[in-house]
């Protein structure tokens, strides 16, 4: 009970904030969603990009390390989802997000992967979270990834970029697997305990086919292969734990299986998962993905975090 009071009392505080300039580094800029103007996402430099995607603007944060002035290629790295849902409404954000929801704390996670890779690394904000402005509720949703892609096409042409390497965590991975139907300048693609299937996910988790959000007009990723251009190079992973409590590996046996009969080169890795879920894998998908960016072979690269 004591939680519940606890908990209805935070939404009731939350409710009284207002989206417009609202910070998503905090968990009430989170549930409340963000507005900013293009003057203030001006104001954050080099780790913010403004677009616009029907006819709504949005400052999209992200934070860079190891680029130099000839950096051609990067790795961007999309987080998981940072809000506890219910089907019947309530939502609250995780105790852990306050511990890394700074702008030096996603800064220093930036360092840390290029540092591990050897390979210039951006930590990108999804909508509504770690500084970004839009609606965290409303994500996989198909303007979440369109507003992503929009900000991509910026982040490139500020920083002289010609190719992408993707990966992504769970959520994360829905944003991949989404951006791979919208774009054609994506060399790797790591997509860890992926959000892939959404309506297998939610049929085997009994949310009667709605996503966790709430919403039945998710983009599904499995049923948007036929948008995946064709690319003989390109390299696709997925990365999943078969003990995934959280988001089953059947949905993402199922998306390998279909994408790889419409013929796109693509490898399924069993890892195990961290956490009592055994569903974080992020660390793992971003080494697999720098190690298919460093040019290793698809053998060697599935051996090597084929752990399970």
């Amino acid at each position: 009970m004591r939680f519940v009071f606890s908990l209805l009392a935070a939404l009731a505080l939350t409710a009284c904030v207002d989206p417009k300039g609202a910070d998503t580094f905090s968990s009430g800029g989170v549930l409340s969603g963000s507005i900013l103007t293009q003057q203030d996402c001006a104001a954050f430099g080099d780790t913010a990009v403004w677009v616009t995607v029907d006819g709504r603007g949005e400052c999209q944060r992200y934070f860079h390390s190891g680029f130099s002035d000839d950096t051609e290629t990067a790795q961007i790295f999309f987080h998981g989802d940072w809000m506890i849902q219910w089907l019947d409404g309530r939502a609250r954000v995780p105790d852990g997000y306050s511990s890394r929801a700074t702008p030096a704390s996603r800064q220093s996670r930036a360092d840390g992967a290029a540092s591990a890779t050897g390979q210039p690394f951006i930590f990108f904000s999804r909508p509504g979270v770690f500084g970004s402005t839009g609606e965290h509720k409303r994500r996989r949703l198909a303007r979440e990834s369109q507003i992503i892609s929009a900000a991509l096409d910026a982040i490139k042409a500020r920083h002289g970029l010609t190719s992408l390497t993707l990966s992504g965590q769970s959520g994360g991975g829905h944003v991949v697997a989404s951006l791979l139907t919208l774009r054609d300048d994506v060399d790797c693609a790591a997509i860890a305990s992926g959000v892939v299937s959404v309506r297998d996910r939610s049929r085997i988790r009994g949310w009667g086919g709605q996503d966790i959000t709430g919403f039945t007009s998710f983009f599904d990723p499995i049923r948007h292969i036929g948008s995946i251009p064709t690319d003989t190079e390109r390299r696709i992973f997925v990365v999943g734990d078969p003990q995934d409590s959280n988001t089953p590996f059947s949905t993402q046996q199922a998306y390998y299986t279909a994408v790889a009969d419409a013929g796109h080169a693509i490898s399924l890795i069993k890892s195990r998962g961290g956490g009592r879920a055994r569903h974080a894998l992020a660390d793992t998908g971003i080494a697999v993905a720098g190690a298919c960016m460093s040019g290793a072979p698809t053998v060697d690269i599935t051996g090597r975090y084929s752990t399970l």
